[in-house]
């Protein structure tokens, strides 16, 4: 991780990797996403189910790594890995993925933000060293503008000291800023930081996963449902599951 990357991540919360995930690879995971955006949810492998009850505007679904082996290549992104490593400040390990879909009129609403502290969701920086109990990698699959409902943020948010005085409605939030990215990049956040998305107003899909990546002792998130299967431990290869590890 680069100085200016370093600088800008502890100032901002965040940062945009260009164009780390390889054509072939998102290829690939849409043609998987295709189906589940079709499939009703009894059908799902498990462990995938819905994270919260779909609707005309949304879809989440939780534990996406486990869906198909298209998403396994996304669990060590180099460029990614190199990051999450540095502002972790120690041992860490992917703690859960899930993915989104948005259409027209589609948003999920802010939340997080540093204060007041929640344990599992922390940021704070150290004679030097950052540390990010909770590290998320947002993959969009389809290039992804403002009009598009794409990832938002209030940058800076993750050090805060006050409560916001705004709702959770991104039109309630002037402070609030639209990170737009394309198909193959990587936007980089601490769950510490106040984020959520712009509305989809374009009325095109909007397509992201989403690699979540712990401190090494943090235990699987469990809320949404959101947790490892056995069988993938026994699926991955040596140099993946040592991430999923318990550090």
């Amino acid at each position: 991780m680069d100085g200016e990357h370093k600088y800008l991540f502890d100032l901002q919360g965040f940062i945009v990797l260009k164009g780390v995930v390889p054509d072939e690879v998102v290829t690939a995971c849409n043609a998987a996403l295709d189906r589940f955006e079709q499939m009703d949810a009894s059908d799902y492998p498990p462990p995938l189910q819905l994270g919260q009850e779909r609707s005309a505007e949304n879809l989440y679904i939780s534990n996406i790594l486990e869906g198909d082996p298209v998403f396994r290549p996304l669990i060590d992104i180099p460029e990614v890995l190199d990051v999450v490593a540095e502002v972790t400040g120690g041992p860490f390990r992917l703690n859960h993925t899930y993915t989104i879909y948005r259409w027209g009129g589609g948003f999920t609403g802010l939340h997080m933000h540093g204060t007041p502290i929640i344990p599992k969701c922390q940021y704070h920086c150290r004679n030097g060293q950052m540390v990010s109990t909770l590290t998320k990698a947002v993959f969009p699959m389809l290039d992804c503008g403002e009009e598009d409902g794409c990832f938002a943020a209030i940058p800076g948010a993750h050090k805060s000291n006050f409560e916001r005085p705004w709702g959770n409605h991104p039109g309630e939030n002037p402070a609030l800023q639209g990170i737009p990215a394309a198909a193959g990049d990587a936007i980089i956040f601490t769950e510490a930081l106040t984020h959520g998305s712009l509305i989809n107003t374009s009325g095109r899909p909007r397509r992201t996963l989403y690699y979540c990546y712990s401190t090494g002792y943090m235990p699987d998130w469990g809320g949404q449902h959101l947790r490892f299967s056995e069988r993938i431990y026994q699926d991955l290869p040596d140099h993946q599951r040592e991430i999923l590890d318990l550090k």
